[in-house]
């Protein structure tokens, strides 16, 4: 039985005068899989017409664009809580454009119906599904019977006292309850899925990105109830810094990719210069805020590791899944590293930080690393 190689990164955003420059040192290697996957972060256009929800929009100028099937795309998710910050045409000609280059999207759509359809590619003979979703997002992003927008998976809080006993003042604890139409609809999504391919990959844009590691109870209910209803692997990002991994009934969950190359260029008002974090915080804050000699990446320090991830795939199931540490540098440009320096050394020991702390079953190990493009990888493995 053949097996093909399907690729994933997480966040992507470019806007630079020579977009191709951010994948000088990866591009050979995003054209080794099949099938390669990413999230696009923001839309690109030179006609924007901003949301008035969005308090500092995110996307690039439109001749950025056409990076992506230049270096080996072939689908992206499209939900992302930056979707409509310039605009339903401009949503709606980055879709057109990227179709029209063969990159094909999911997770938004000119109506709510639209958004959920499938991405569907076919290579060897293995017919392969994509679904996307967001469940962080302002409101009014989501698409409608009548309006363009995202595939949304939306959920309440509800907060409840954290010691059974009378004690007023004290800290309450919270729980998050997916919305139950969200729900159905992601359930007959992957069951319509499910019919017209032989794998189905589901991804989710959410969780909590001011805190390392953290991980909601939306992100593991989700994500274990699509592998329960029927989904092959699902892969989620938003947290700009990496997350956990795991296996749930022998199938992969990537809770988080990070982003992969992410030029953030913002113009900010005044009033949105009082979220930012203050100076002194830079080395401790998960706050967006400025950090002197990363002009294109102010975050925390921990956003500046991310990875490339390797599913190998029979016609019937996810059979492998390989990890290869990389490194963002100060220019923008992600560097793909060797599994024995201390680079990699550094950026596995956070991954398994991450699934230390959110009691995940993955291991990452370095035996039997499979080489891809030259590159030996770390191997999830159920612990």
């Amino acid at each position: 039985m053949s097996e093909i190689l399907i690729g994933f990164v997480g966040d992507l955003l470019v806007n630079r005068n020579d977009p191709v420059e951010a994948f000088r040192y990866v591009r050979d290697i995003l054209k080794a899989p099949q099938i390669m996957f990413g999230h696009l972060e923001g839309v690109y256009t030179d006609n924007p017409h901003f949301s008035p929800s969005a308090y500092a929009a995110v996307g690039a100028p439109a001749h950025n664009l056409n990076v992506y099937a230049d270096v080996g795309f072939n689908v992206v998710s499209m939900a992302s809580n930056h979707l409509l910050d310039m605009g339903y045409q401009a949503m709606l000609e980055t879709r057109a454009r990227l179709r029209a280059q063969g990159v094909k999207t999911c997770g938004a759509g000119l109506t709510a119906s639209d958004a959920r359809e499938p991405a569907i590619i076919e290579v060897h003979g293995i017919r392969v599904a994509f679904l996307a979703y967001a469940s962080s997002f302002p409101i009014g992003y989501e698409a409608r019977s009548n309006a363009p927008g995202l595939a949304a998976i939306r959920s309440y809080k509800f907060w409840r006292d954290s010691d059974p006993n009378n004690h007023p003042g004290g800290d309450p604890l919270s729980t998050t309850i997916p919305d139950k139409g969200d729900i159905a609809l992601l359930s007959a999504d992957i069951k319509r899925a499910r019919k017209q391919a032989d794998l189905l990959i589901v991804s989710f844009h959410g969780g909590e990105y001011h805190r390392p590691f953290h991980l909601t109870e939306l992100e593991t209910q989700t994500a274990r109830y699509s592998i329960d209803e029927g989904a092959d692997m699902v892969v989620s990002h938003h947290h700009h810094a990496l997350r956990g991994m795991e296996w749930h009934h022998g199938k992969p969950i990537l809770y988080g990719l990070g982003h992969f190359v992410f030029d953030l260029r913002w113009e900010l008002s005044d009033e949105v210069q009082r979220f930012l974090v203050d100076p002194g915080e830079a080395d401790t804050s998960y706050r967006i805020g400025p950090r002197e000699g990363w002009p294109l990446l102010p975050m925390h320090k921990d956003t500046r590791m991310t990875a490339i991830v390797w599913a190998t795939a029979s016609q019937t199931r996810i059979t492998n899944i390989s990890v290869l540490p990389c490194r963002l540098s100060s220019d923008g440009l992600v560097h793909p590293l060797r599994i024995t320096s201390p680079e990699s050394d550094e950026v596995k020991a956070y991954l398994c930080e991450c699934n230390r702390t959110q009691h995940l079953n993955g291991v990452f190990s370095a035996k039997n690393s499979r080489p891809v493009a030259g590159y030996h990888t770390l191997q999830l493995i159920p612990e």
